[in-house]
């Protein structure tokens, strides 16, 4: 008897000391793992901590450098870089403002998330790597590409504004997403508003945002779906004019296409005709690039179409890289 007694008070010490050391347990196993194998860590560049994300190790393979858009986290990418890992390394970074990464401080400018970029790279020890964007990233690269031209030993943009404004069609693509219905978007989510609307979305239920994403994108996989709802949670935001008008020159690039040097490959979201056209035009003055829209797919075309476009950037390095 004793030494159930003795076995007794030693369990419930353990759960004492679980729920007084790790009072956050039960809301972590709320939240998905990263992809098996991966890892994350942090470097100090730039006066910030910058969070990232490491695919499983490829020791020797050329080197990607991935960075999201607005809103999201280097896990936008998980799908595609699941089917690109074994062939190259690939770190995914939260940029300034987003994920587990240090917040805005209200004194950047628009060059801000270009010197994060290349001084975690210079943390990291990566050296001339691919640079891979989406969306705000996708301008980030572009940017960096014009304006380093020693950085990056190739570039590749998804849906990024790629300069001048954008023809009105008369005409969709064959197939776009439905947008949801009114009653079924009850929880708003904005990329800028007041400090309260944007921490309103920190606190939106992580079930409820996993089930939003869902809904009103049907092509996504359920882990994207789980990986923008935590991007949602984690969102700092803008909270003033001014960090927005950081955000927003950030992706301010007019003709930095022609200036670019090195090979690249831009990936658009589906369109029509007319637009298609324009960005081809748009495009045109590329030195050693291609533009190819992905049918099918919206704005997160890495997560409408993962497969057409593992396709298409295998195709596009096979002749960047050996």
């Amino acid at each position: 008897m004793e030494n159930i007694k003795c076995c007794f008070e030693r369990l419930i010490l353990c759960i004492v000391v679980l729920f007084t050391f790790f009072p956050a347990a039960g809301f972590a196993a709320d939240l998905p793992d990263i992809p098996n194998g991966w890892s994350d860590g942090y470097v100090y560049a730039n006066g910030i901590r910058i969070h990232y994300y490491h695919a499983v190790p490829a020791t020797g393979k050329p080197v990607i450098l991935a960075i999201h858009g607005v809103m999201d986290t280097g896990l936008t990418w998980a799908s595609v870089c699941d089917k690109l890992q074994n062939d190259y390394d690939i770190y995914m970074l939260d940029t300034r403002g987003h994920g587990l990464t240090d917040p805005f401080n209200g004194t950047e400018d628009r060059n801000a998330l270009l010197i994060d970029v290349m001084e975690a790279a210079k943390s990291l020890k990566l050296e001339k790597p691919i640079l891979m964007g989406h969306s705000m990233g996708g301008a980030t690269v572009i940017r960096l590409g014009a304006e380093y031209p020693d950085f990056a030993k190739a570039i590749i943009v998804v849906d990024a504004g790629i300069g001048g404004p954008r023809p009105q069609s008369n005409t969709k693509p064959a197939n776009p997403p439905s947008p949801p219905a009114p009653s079924q978007n009850l929880m708003p989510v904005t990329m800028s508003g007041t400090p309260e609307e944007l921490v309103k979305q920190n606190n939106y239920d992580f079930a409820d945002l996993v089930a939003k994403a869902h809904r009103e994108n049907p092509r996504w996989s359920m882990m994207d779906c789980q990986y923008w709802a935590i991007a949602i949670k984690r969102y700092h935001g803008p909270y003033t004019k001014e960090v927005w008008q950081t955000m927003s020159g950030t992706m301010r690039n007019d003709n930095a296409l022609a200036n670019i040097q090195v090979p690249m490959v831009i990936l658009k979201a589906d369109a029509s005709p007319e637009v298609r056209k324009f960005h081809q035009e748009q495009a045109s003055v590329m030195q050693k690039g291609k533009l190819i829209h992905i049918d099918n797919s919206a704005h997160n075309v890495q997560r409408d179409q993962p497969e057409r476009v593992v396709e298409v950037i295998k195709e596009f390095l096979s002749g960047v890289v050996s």
